[in-house]
């Protein structure tokens, strides 16, 4: 590894067309930069290949003026910048009482030092951990290779067991799942002007050369969620390290169950497919049922059911059902003491 950055050009915008001039001016030469802890790592180690060049420029939008504001309006919802940062999430008296699942995830993420410096926007827009990828000695199919070393080499932990496709890894984000399971919206800023994209389409999985949905000239300015009046919300992730490492498995759920009859749920499983996966089946099997122990057991295996686990990388499905039963549990356990 080289651990030095190589040359580029700089430049730091103060409004959100300025930083979309830079992207369609330079293209696939710039990138955007904000708290930058997952760019200049991959800058400074060479990762690059035929489709993923070092960027030659880099746009920092960090001092956009309210790019990292959040607001929230009773009705409208909750509305996050970009560069609001890891720390700012876990931290909001408006997040912790009315969206405690994003607190909850953001206060998982890294270590105190990477909260303080991470935002919203890098950690949706994050590249895969994979140690193939991360390694500037292979050309993986993520680089612009032909091929996908993590299939027949290591796949132990940060890879995918269901919805395989070019690429096996998992995706790493532990923010994504909890803002899809309440409904979130991307807001995304390009030439075109200003358009939306439900989070659950926002990230395109394992035949993409990338991660998400973003073109060239556009950029991320930040996630719209509706309110969730009523909802029970969990977050639980498992990892190797618990002071600070990425997920092996992770869940969240919103959950509206009065009367102990779960009216609405949404059920996102994090770091075991290419993408967020949305567990529809488990969500269709409660919904309008008392949730007991039973239907909760039946739930969490039912939550594993498209996974196809890689040689190496079979426990991860008892992972994810033990963590969508404990979730179910939890979020049943702190509707009814409401």
């Amino acid at each position: 590894m080289l651990f030095e950055l190589p040359g580029f050009e700089y430049k730091s915008v103060t409004d959100v067309q300025e930083a979309v001039s830079y992207l369609a001016r330079y293209g696939e030469k710039a990138k955007v930069i904000a708290g930058a802890t997952d760019l200049l790592s991959l800058m400074k180690d060479r990762i690059e290949g035929p489709a993923l060049k070092t960027p030659e420029v880099l746009v920092n939008i960090k001092k956009i003026p309210g790019l990292n504001a959040i607001s929230y309006k009773e009705g409208n919802g909750l509305r996050i910048g970009a560069t609001a940062t890891l720390k700012q999430l876990a931290t909001s008296d408006i997040i912790r009482e009315k969206f405690p699942v994003i607190a909850e995830a953001a206060l998982h993420v890294g270590t105190t030092q990477l909260r303080n410096m991470g935002t919203l926007g890098g950690n949706l827009c994050q590249r895969p951990r994979c140690s193939y990828f991360r390694h500037p000695h292979f050309i993986c199919f993520k680089k612009g290779g032909d091929r996908c070393y993590a299939i027949s080499g290591e796949h132990r932990f940060y890879h995918a067991i269901m919805m395989h496709g070019k690429c096996v890894a998992a995706h790493p984000s532990d923010l994504a799942p909890a803002l899809i399971a309440l409904r979130g919206n991307a807001v995304i800023a390009g030439p075109r002007g200003e358009r939306r994209a439900p989070l659950d389409t926002f990230f395109t999985g394992a035949n993409s050369l990338g991660e998400t949905a973003l073109e060239p000239d556009e950029l991320l300015t930040g996630v719209v969620v509706p309110d969730q009046p009523g909802s029970g919300q969990v977050f639980l992730k498992e990892r190797i390290r618990h002071a600070a490492d990425f997920a092996l498995a992770s869940v969240a759920l919103s959950v509206r169950m009065p009367a102990r009859v779960c009216e609405k749920a949404r059920i996102v499983l994090g770091s075991v497919a290419p993408a967020p996966y949305v567990a529809a089946a488990v969500e269709d099997m409660i919904t309008g049922r008392k949730l007991d122990r039973r239907l909760i057991a039946t739930a969490a295996e039912a939550s594993v059911t498209e996974a196809r686990p890689l040689r190496m990388n079979g426990y991860k499905m008892d992972l994810a059902k033990v963590l969508v039963e404990r979730a179910l549990t939890r979020v049943v356990k702190d509707l009814e003491g409401r």
